[in-house]
Protein backbone atom coordinates (compact mmCIF):
# COMPACT_ATOMS: atom_id res chain seq x y z
CA UNK A 1 0.00 0.00 0.00
CA UNK A 2 1.38 4.06 -0.84
CA UNK A 3 0.07 6.89 0.68
CA UNK A 4 -2.79 8.05 -1.30
CA UNK A 5 -4.81 10.52 0.34
CA UNK A 6 -3.18 13.52 2.30
CA UNK A 7 -5.15 16.03 4.65
CA UNK A 8 -3.53 19.18 5.32
CA UNK A 9 -5.70 21.89 7.98
CA UNK A 10 -4.20 24.61 10.05
CA UNK A 11 -4.73 25.19 13.51
CA UNK A 12 -7.62 27.01 15.00
CA UNK A 13 -8.31 30.32 15.98
CA UNK A 14 -5.38 31.45 18.72
CA UNK A 15 -6.22 33.23 21.48
CA UNK A 16 -4.29 36.17 20.51
CA UNK A 17 -6.46 36.99 17.84
CA UNK A 18 -9.15 38.20 20.25
CA UNK A 19 -9.91 41.30 19.89
CA UNK A 20 -9.40 42.24 23.60
CA UNK A 21 -6.94 40.90 26.02
CA UNK A 22 -6.10 40.22 28.31
CA UNK A 23 -4.08 37.23 26.45
CA UNK A 24 -2.56 33.89 28.34
CA UNK A 25 0.59 33.23 28.93
CA UNK A 26 2.34 30.54 26.92
CA UNK A 27 2.10 27.32 28.52
CA UNK A 28 5.10 25.74 27.82
CA UNK A 29 6.91 29.11 28.52
CA UNK A 30 8.11 29.41 24.87
CA UNK A 31 7.34 32.64 23.00
CA UNK A 32 4.46 32.87 20.87
CA UNK A 33 3.35 29.21 21.51
CA UNK A 34 0.01 30.67 22.20
CA UNK A 35 -2.76 28.57 22.97
CA UNK A 36 -5.97 28.40 21.05
CA UNK A 37 -8.87 30.32 22.06
CA UNK A 38 -12.21 29.25 22.89
CA UNK A 39 -13.52 29.65 19.73
CA UNK A 40 -10.65 28.11 18.39
CA UNK A 41 -11.29 24.95 20.61
CA UNK A 42 -14.95 24.51 19.42
CA UNK A 43 -13.59 25.12 15.70
CA UNK A 44 -11.18 21.82 16.98
CA UNK A 45 -14.26 19.98 17.94
CA UNK A 46 -15.62 20.89 14.69
CA UNK A 47 -13.24 19.96 12.75
CA UNK A 48 -12.71 16.90 14.52
CA UNK A 49 -16.39 15.78 13.64
CA UNK A 50 -16.67 16.76 9.67
CA UNK A 51 -13.72 13.87 9.58
CA UNK A 52 -15.50 11.51 11.26
CA UNK A 53 -18.55 11.90 8.75
CA UNK A 54 -15.89 11.37 5.72
CA UNK A 55 -16.11 7.76 4.21
CA UNK A 56 -12.23 8.35 3.84
CA UNK A 57 -11.13 9.02 7.12
CA UNK A 58 -7.11 9.71 8.31
CA UNK A 59 -5.55 7.37 9.63
CA UNK A 60 -2.73 8.58 11.74
CA UNK A 61 -1.76 12.86 12.23
CA UNK A 62 1.43 14.12 12.25
CA UNK A 63 1.42 17.63 14.25
CA UNK A 64 3.17 20.48 14.51
CA UNK A 65 4.76 20.69 18.27
CA UNK A 66 3.28 24.33 18.97
CA UNK A 67 0.45 24.12 21.21
CA UNK A 68 -1.79 25.56 19.14
CA UNK A 69 -1.90 22.85 16.69
CA UNK A 70 -1.71 20.05 19.29
CA UNK A 71 -4.85 21.69 20.75
CA UNK A 72 -6.18 21.26 16.98
CA UNK A 73 -5.01 17.65 17.13
CA UNK A 74 -6.73 16.55 20.48
CA UNK A 75 -9.89 16.27 19.51
CA UNK A 76 -9.56 14.68 16.13
CA UNK A 77 -7.30 11.99 18.16
CA UNK A 78 -10.03 10.80 20.26
CA UNK A 79 -12.72 10.92 18.44
CA UNK A 80 -11.61 9.02 15.48
CA UNK A 81 -9.23 7.42 17.84
CA UNK A 82 -5.75 7.27 15.98
CA UNK A 83 -2.09 8.37 16.84
CA UNK A 84 -0.45 11.58 16.77
CA UNK A 85 3.11 12.04 16.31
CA UNK A 86 5.07 15.04 16.44
CA UNK A 87 6.72 16.22 13.05
CA UNK A 88 9.02 19.76 13.47
CA UNK A 89 9.34 19.25 9.66
CA UNK A 90 5.71 20.97 9.05
CA UNK A 91 6.63 23.47 12.00
CA UNK A 92 5.82 27.56 11.67
CA UNK A 93 7.68 29.50 9.50
CA UNK A 94 10.06 32.33 11.24
CA UNK A 95 12.18 34.71 9.03
CA UNK A 96 15.76 35.17 10.00
CA UNK A 97 15.12 38.81 11.42
CA UNK A 98 12.42 38.08 13.72
CA UNK A 99 12.38 39.78 17.27
CA UNK A 100 12.68 39.20 19.97
CA UNK A 101 13.52 35.39 19.03
CA UNK A 102 12.88 32.96 16.67
CA UNK A 103 11.02 30.14 18.91
CA UNK A 104 11.49 26.64 18.85
CA UNK A 105 9.09 24.21 19.93
CA UNK A 106 9.14 22.70 23.08
CA UNK A 107 9.66 18.64 22.73
CA UNK A 108 7.47 15.31 23.76
CA UNK A 109 8.84 15.41 27.64
CA UNK A 110 6.95 18.46 27.60
CA UNK A 111 4.10 18.23 25.10
CA UNK A 112 3.36 15.03 26.97
CA UNK A 113 2.18 16.66 30.38
CA UNK A 114 0.20 18.77 28.78
CA UNK A 115 -1.73 15.89 26.35
CA UNK A 116 -1.18 12.69 28.01
CA UNK A 117 -2.37 9.80 26.23
CA UNK A 118 -2.34 11.68 23.12
CA UNK A 119 1.00 12.26 21.41
CA UNK A 120 3.01 9.20 21.33
CA UNK A 121 6.65 8.48 21.43
CA UNK A 122 7.53 6.66 18.64
CA UNK A 123 8.17 8.82 15.81
CA UNK A 124 11.15 10.81 15.16
CA UNK A 125 10.63 14.46 13.46
CA UNK A 126 11.79 14.01 9.66
CA UNK A 127 13.34 17.68 9.03
CA UNK A 128 13.72 20.29 11.73
CA UNK A 129 13.31 24.18 10.37
CA UNK A 130 16.82 25.97 10.82
CA UNK A 131 16.08 27.41 14.19
CA UNK A 132 18.47 30.76 13.26
CA UNK A 133 15.00 31.19 10.83
CA UNK A 134 14.40 31.00 7.09
CA UNK A 135 13.97 32.70 3.84
CA UNK A 136 10.81 32.28 1.89
CA UNK A 137 12.84 30.14 -0.64
CA UNK A 138 14.24 28.80 2.28
CA UNK A 139 11.01 27.81 4.23
CA UNK A 140 9.59 25.88 0.42
CA UNK A 141 12.54 24.00 -0.06
CA UNK A 142 12.32 22.41 3.41
CA UNK A 143 8.93 21.34 2.57
CA UNK A 144 9.47 20.29 -0.78
CA UNK A 145 12.94 18.11 0.84
CA UNK A 146 10.14 16.90 3.32
CA UNK A 147 8.12 15.32 1.05
CA UNK A 148 10.38 12.49 -0.21
CA UNK A 149 11.80 11.99 3.30
CA UNK A 150 8.57 11.71 5.07
CA UNK A 151 6.65 9.50 3.01
CA UNK A 152 9.02 7.12 2.08
CA UNK A 153 9.59 6.98 6.44
CA UNK A 154 5.57 6.86 6.94
CA UNK A 155 5.35 3.57 4.17
CA UNK A 156 8.28 2.52 5.77
CA UNK A 157 6.69 2.20 9.26
CA UNK A 158 3.45 2.01 8.82
CA UNK A 159 2.91 -0.29 5.22
CA UNK A 160 -0.55 -0.32 6.11
CA UNK A 161 -1.72 3.37 6.16
CA UNK A 162 -2.89 4.89 2.68
CA UNK A 163 -4.62 8.41 4.31
CA UNK A 164 -2.83 10.15 6.71
CA UNK A 165 -3.66 14.03 8.36
CA UNK A 166 -0.89 17.38 9.06
CA UNK A 167 -1.91 19.77 11.18
CA UNK A 168 0.12 22.41 10.80
CA UNK A 169 0.42 26.37 10.47
CA UNK A 170 -0.60 28.70 7.44
CA UNK A 171 2.72 29.51 5.34
CA UNK A 172 3.53 25.80 5.74
CA UNK A 173 -0.16 24.76 4.59
CA UNK A 174 0.08 26.41 1.64
CA UNK A 175 4.02 25.43 0.55
CA UNK A 176 3.86 21.76 1.84
CA UNK A 177 0.56 21.70 -0.84
CA UNK A 178 1.97 24.22 -3.83
CA UNK A 179 5.28 21.74 -3.43
CA UNK A 180 3.41 18.71 -3.38
CA UNK A 181 1.05 19.79 -6.57
CA UNK A 182 5.06 20.41 -8.51
CA UNK A 183 4.86 24.40 -8.13
CA UNK A 184 8.03 26.42 -8.41
CA UNK A 185 6.84 28.37 -5.60
CA UNK A 186 4.10 29.56 -3.14
CA UNK A 187 2.46 32.77 -4.46
CA UNK A 188 2.17 31.03 -7.95
CA UNK A 189 -2.10 30.79 -8.66
CA UNK A 190 -3.50 27.40 -9.02
CA UNK A 191 -5.10 27.98 -12.04
CA UNK A 192 -5.75 30.92 -14.63
CA UNK A 193 -8.80 32.22 -12.55
CA UNK A 194 -6.01 33.90 -9.81
CA UNK A 195 -7.28 30.20 -7.52
CA UNK A 196 -4.73 29.80 -4.30
CA UNK A 197 -4.71 27.88 -1.21
CA UNK A 198 -6.59 29.50 1.15
CA UNK A 199 -5.85 29.06 5.06
CA UNK A 200 -8.26 29.89 7.10
CA UNK A 201 -8.33 29.02 11.05
CA UNK A 202 -8.88 25.34 10.89
CA UNK A 203 -9.18 25.14 7.54
CA UNK A 204 -8.55 21.33 5.55
CA UNK A 205 -7.52 20.69 2.52
CA UNK A 206 -6.96 17.26 0.55
CA UNK A 207 -4.83 15.85 -2.03
CA UNK A 208 -5.38 12.55 -3.76
CA UNK A 209 -2.71 10.73 -5.71
CA UNK A 210 -4.14 10.29 -9.43
CA UNK A 211 -3.07 6.42 -10.01
CA UNK A 212 -1.05 5.62 -13.28
CA UNK A 213 -2.54 2.88 -15.45
CA UNK A 214 -1.40 -0.62 -15.32
CA UNK A 215 -2.45 -3.83 -17.40
CA UNK A 216 -2.28 -6.47 -15.16
CA UNK A 217 -3.11 -10.20 -16.16
CA UNK A 218 -5.79 -11.91 -14.58
CA UNK A 219 -3.65 -14.80 -13.82
CA UNK A 220 -1.13 -12.42 -11.80
CA UNK A 221 -0.56 -13.30 -8.27
CA UNK A 222 -1.41 -11.05 -5.04
CA UNK A 223 2.18 -10.52 -4.49
CA UNK A 224 2.52 -9.44 -8.46
CA UNK A 225 -0.57 -7.16 -8.44
CA UNK A 226 0.86 -5.19 -5.52
CA UNK A 227 4.32 -4.63 -7.21
CA UNK A 228 2.60 -3.42 -10.33
CA UNK A 229 0.58 -1.13 -8.57
CA UNK A 230 2.88 0.28 -6.89
CA UNK A 231 3.68 4.10 -7.21
CA UNK A 232 7.17 5.37 -6.17
CA UNK A 233 6.51 9.08 -4.62
CA UNK A 234 8.46 10.52 -7.35
CA UNK A 235 6.06 9.70 -9.75
CA UNK A 236 2.64 10.31 -8.03
CA UNK A 237 0.48 12.99 -9.45
CA UNK A 238 -1.24 14.62 -6.93
CA UNK A 239 -4.69 16.81 -7.37
CA UNK A 240 -6.29 19.35 -4.57
CA UNK A 241 -9.46 17.80 -4.39
CA UNK A 242 -10.45 20.05 -1.35
CA UNK A 243 -9.03 23.79 -0.80
CA UNK A 244 -9.34 25.62 2.40
CA UNK A 245 -12.89 23.65 3.22
CA UNK A 246 -14.16 25.70 5.97
CA UNK A 247 -17.89 24.64 5.45
CA UNK A 248 -18.18 22.45 8.71
CA UNK A 249 -17.24 25.54 10.76
CA UNK A 250 -20.23 27.36 12.42
CA UNK A 251 -18.83 30.88 11.82
CA UNK A 252 -17.12 29.95 8.50
CA UNK A 253 -13.65 31.26 6.94
CA UNK A 254 -11.72 33.49 9.56
CA UNK A 255 -7.76 34.92 9.39
CA UNK A 256 -7.32 33.91 5.82
CA UNK A 257 -3.52 34.30 5.26
CA UNK A 258 -1.58 34.05 2.49
CA UNK A 259 2.35 35.02 1.05
CA UNK A 260 0.98 38.40 -0.28
CA UNK A 261 0.72 39.24 3.39
CA UNK A 262 4.01 40.94 4.68
CA UNK A 263 3.35 40.56 8.12
CA UNK A 264 3.79 37.13 9.68
CA UNK A 265 0.95 34.98 9.93
CA UNK A 266 -1.34 35.65 13.04
CA UNK A 267 1.58 38.46 14.33
CA UNK A 268 0.78 41.20 16.23
CA UNK A 269 1.79 43.17 12.69
CA UNK A 270 -0.75 40.90 10.92
CA UNK A 271 -3.63 41.28 12.97
CA UNK A 272 -2.69 45.24 13.27
CA UNK A 273 -3.04 44.94 9.41
CA UNK A 274 -6.49 43.07 9.55
CA UNK A 275 -7.68 45.85 11.97
CA UNK A 276 -6.84 48.88 9.15
CA UNK A 277 -8.11 46.92 6.39
CA UNK A 278 -11.62 46.37 8.04
CA UNK A 279 -11.41 50.19 9.10
CA UNK A 280 -11.05 51.44 5.35
CA UNK A 281 -13.43 48.83 3.79
CA UNK A 282 -17.58 49.36 3.34
CA UNK A 283 -19.09 48.87 6.82
CA UNK A 284 -20.79 45.97 7.51
CA UNK A 285 -24.90 46.64 7.77
CA UNK A 286 -26.16 46.20 10.86
CA UNK A 287 -28.88 43.40 11.40
CA UNK A 288 -31.96 45.30 10.62
CA UNK A 289 -30.14 46.63 6.95
CA UNK A 290 -28.88 43.76 5.11
CA UNK A 291 -29.06 44.05 2.00
CA UNK A 292 -31.99 42.24 -0.35
CA UNK A 293 -30.80 38.96 -1.72
CA UNK A 294 -32.22 37.09 -4.36
CA UNK A 295 -31.46 32.94 -4.46
CA UNK A 296 -31.32 31.33 -7.68
CA UNK A 297 -31.78 27.58 -8.00
CA UNK A 298 -31.66 26.30 -11.70
CA UNK A 299 -31.07 23.29 -12.75
CA UNK A 300 -28.23 23.03 -15.34
CA UNK A 301 -27.20 20.39 -18.03
CA UNK A 302 -23.70 20.62 -19.23
CA UNK A 303 -23.06 19.09 -22.70
CA UNK A 304 -20.33 16.30 -22.29
CA UNK A 305 -19.93 15.34 -26.24
CA UNK A 306 -20.93 11.79 -25.92
CA UNK A 307 -23.66 9.63 -24.00
CA UNK A 308 -20.61 7.21 -22.71
CA UNK A 309 -18.90 10.40 -20.93
CA UNK A 310 -20.08 12.18 -18.10
CA UNK A 311 -18.86 15.85 -17.77
CA UNK A 312 -17.31 16.78 -14.61
CA UNK A 313 -16.97 20.46 -13.03
CA UNK A 314 -13.48 21.30 -11.04
CA UNK A 315 -14.84 22.44 -7.37
CA UNK A 316 -12.67 25.58 -7.80
CA UNK A 317 -14.62 26.47 -11.12
CA UNK A 318 -15.68 29.65 -11.10
CA UNK A 319 -19.77 30.09 -11.97
CA UNK A 320 -21.01 33.42 -13.45
CA UNK A 321 -23.91 33.67 -15.22
CA UNK A 322 -26.43 36.90 -17.21
CA UNK A 323 -29.11 36.76 -18.92
CA UNK A 324 -31.33 34.49 -16.99
CA UNK A 325 -34.93 36.59 -18.30
CA UNK A 326 -33.65 36.02 -21.27
CA UNK A 327 -34.10 33.39 -24.01
CA UNK A 328 -30.92 32.63 -24.51
CA UNK A 329 -28.71 32.98 -21.18
CA UNK A 330 -24.75 33.11 -20.94
CA UNK A 331 -23.37 30.41 -18.22
CA UNK A 332 -19.41 31.10 -18.03
CA UNK A 333 -17.82 27.80 -16.03
CA UNK A 334 -14.55 27.66 -15.91
CA UNK A 335 -12.33 28.89 -18.53
CA UNK A 336 -15.68 27.52 -20.83
CA UNK A 337 -18.36 30.23 -22.08
CA UNK A 338 -21.78 28.43 -23.05
CA UNK A 339 -24.87 29.65 -24.78
CA UNK A 340 -27.92 27.76 -22.65
CA UNK A 341 -31.98 27.58 -23.47
CA UNK A 342 -34.84 27.21 -21.51
CA UNK A 343 -36.51 22.93 -21.19
CA UNK A 344 -39.27 21.78 -19.61
CA UNK A 345 -38.16 19.33 -16.73
CA UNK A 346 -39.68 15.60 -17.43
CA UNK A 347 -40.08 14.99 -13.61
CA UNK A 348 -39.52 17.35 -10.63
CA UNK A 349 -36.43 18.97 -9.13
CA UNK A 350 -36.58 20.42 -5.46
CA UNK A 351 -34.50 22.72 -3.65
CA UNK A 352 -34.68 23.02 0.67
CA UNK A 353 -32.94 25.88 1.37
CA UNK A 354 -33.72 25.76 5.44
CA UNK A 355 -33.59 22.65 6.71
CA UNK A 356 -32.96 18.81 5.42
CA UNK A 357 -35.99 17.64 7.35
CA UNK A 358 -39.20 17.88 5.46
CA UNK A 359 -41.58 16.13 7.30
CA UNK A 360 -43.98 18.40 9.51
CA UNK A 361 -43.62 15.38 12.49
CA UNK A 362 -40.11 14.99 12.06
CA UNK A 363 -39.76 18.69 11.62
CA UNK A 364 -41.22 19.35 14.72
CA UNK A 365 -38.97 17.27 16.91
CA UNK A 366 -36.16 19.41 16.36
CA UNK A 367 -34.72 21.92 18.37
CA UNK A 368 -35.38 25.95 16.72
CA UNK A 369 -31.73 26.47 16.69
CA UNK A 370 -31.48 23.15 14.08
CA UNK A 371 -34.14 23.93 12.31
CA UNK A 372 -32.95 26.88 11.56
CA UNK A 373 -29.91 25.82 10.16
CA UNK A 374 -29.34 26.62 6.39
CA UNK A 375 -28.39 24.57 3.83
CA UNK A 376 -28.81 24.55 -0.23
CA UNK A 377 -28.68 22.00 -3.16
CA UNK A 378 -30.88 20.33 -5.27
CA UNK A 379 -32.57 16.88 -4.39
CA UNK A 380 -34.75 14.57 -6.29
CA UNK A 381 -37.76 13.20 -4.43
CA UNK A 382 -41.71 13.11 -4.16
CA UNK A 383 -43.68 15.45 -2.08
CA UNK A 384 -46.91 15.51 -1.51
CA UNK A 385 -48.49 18.86 -0.47
CA UNK A 386 -51.36 19.59 1.17
CA UNK A 387 -54.41 21.22 0.52
CA UNK A 388 -54.11 24.11 2.99
CA UNK A 389 -50.75 24.97 1.09
CA UNK A 390 -50.26 28.10 -0.90
CA UNK A 391 -48.34 28.05 -3.76
CA UNK A 392 -46.72 31.08 -5.16
CA UNK A 393 -45.02 31.73 -8.70
CA UNK A 394 -41.21 32.96 -8.63
CA UNK A 395 -40.08 34.68 -11.75
CA UNK A 396 -38.04 31.66 -13.19
CA UNK A 397 -41.33 29.52 -13.08
CA UNK A 398 -40.39 27.87 -9.65
CA UNK A 399 -43.58 27.33 -7.20
CA UNK A 400 -43.02 27.54 -3.21
CA UNK A 401 -44.67 26.08 -1.09
CA UNK A 402 -44.90 26.87 2.40
CA UNK A 403 -45.18 24.40 4.96
CA UNK A 404 -46.66 25.12 8.46
CA UNK A 405 -46.11 23.23 11.35
CA UNK A 406 -49.03 21.52 13.21
CA UNK A 407 -46.83 19.65 16.30
CA UNK A 408 -45.46 22.63 18.08
CA UNK A 409 -46.25 21.42 21.37
CA UNK A 410 -43.57 18.85 21.10
CA UNK A 411 -40.71 22.41 20.96
CA UNK A 412 -39.52 22.87 24.49
CA UNK A 413 -39.67 26.65 24.38
CA UNK A 414 -43.52 26.32 22.52
CA UNK A 415 -41.75 28.32 19.60
CA UNK A 416 -43.30 28.47 16.54
CA UNK A 417 -40.88 26.35 13.87
CA UNK A 418 -40.18 28.95 10.90
CA UNK A 419 -41.96 27.70 7.73
CA UNK A 420 -39.94 25.76 5.34
CA UNK A 421 -39.71 27.19 1.65
CA UNK A 422 -39.31 24.67 -0.75
CA UNK A 423 -38.62 25.45 -4.23
CA UNK A 424 -40.20 23.27 -7.08
CA UNK A 425 -37.55 23.39 -10.05
CA UNK A 426 -39.96 23.58 -13.55
CA UNK A 427 -36.98 24.27 -16.09
CA UNK A 428 -33.99 23.45 -16.45
CA UNK A 429 -30.93 24.87 -18.70
CA UNK A 430 -29.51 23.19 -21.66
CA UNK A 431 -26.20 24.37 -21.96
CA UNK A 432 -24.73 24.61 -26.13
CA UNK A 433 -22.48 26.16 -28.37
CA UNK A 434 -19.49 26.87 -26.41
CA UNK A 435 -17.71 29.89 -27.03
CA UNK A 436 -13.83 30.25 -26.65
CA UNK A 437 -12.73 32.82 -24.34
Amino acid sequence: MVVSTIYIARHGYRSNWLPEGPYPDPLTGIDSDVPLAEHGVHQAKELAHYLLSLDNQPEVVFSSPFYRCLQTTQPIARLLEIPVYLERGIGEWYRPDRKPVIPVPAGYDILSKYFPGVIGPEWESTLVPNEKGETEQEMYTRCKDFWNLFIEKVEKEYPNVECILLVTHAASKIALGMSLLGYANPRMSLNENGVKIRSGSCSLDKYEVLRKSFDIIEEASDQDRAALNYIPFKDRKWVLTMNGNTEFLSSGEEMNWNFDCVAEAGSDADIKRRQETKKTSSPVPEADEQPELETVYISVDIPSGSYKDRTEIAKSAILQYSGLETDAPLFRIGNRLYEGSWERLVGTELAFPNAAHIHKKTASLLPSAESDKKISGGQSTELSATNDSDPRKLENGAEILNLTNDDEHHLEDKEKLQSEKIYRIKERIILSNVRPM
